[in-house]
């Protein structure tokens, strides 16, 4: 439905960062809840960090940014560990 949503209005920050979180939590899940990490953990944290930076491309404010930044950094660093 996120996806679904983005493709109606893909000038809304708000929509894309929702797209990254949801993709970064089911990749943390994944990795949390098995012994290997499942092989699409690296392509949902691609498109969780493909996500994020289209929301920042956006320009959003405040906390959404905050958030969005926050979020980026984590992904970006769990991509160079895996």
């Amino acid at each position: 439905m996120i996806e679904h949503a983005v493709s109606i209005k893909p000038a809304d920050p708000g929509l894309w960062y929702a797209l990254g979180w949801l993709a970064e939590f089911v990749a943390h899940e994944s990795q949390r809840r098995s012994s290997a990490p499942a092989p699409d953990v690296r392509a949902l944290y691609l498109r969780a960090e493909a996500a994020f930076q289209r929301c920042l491309g956006l320009q959003p404010e405040g906390k959404l940014k905050d958030d969005a930044e926050d979020l980026l950094d984590h992904v970006q660093n769990q991509l160079a560990s895996t």
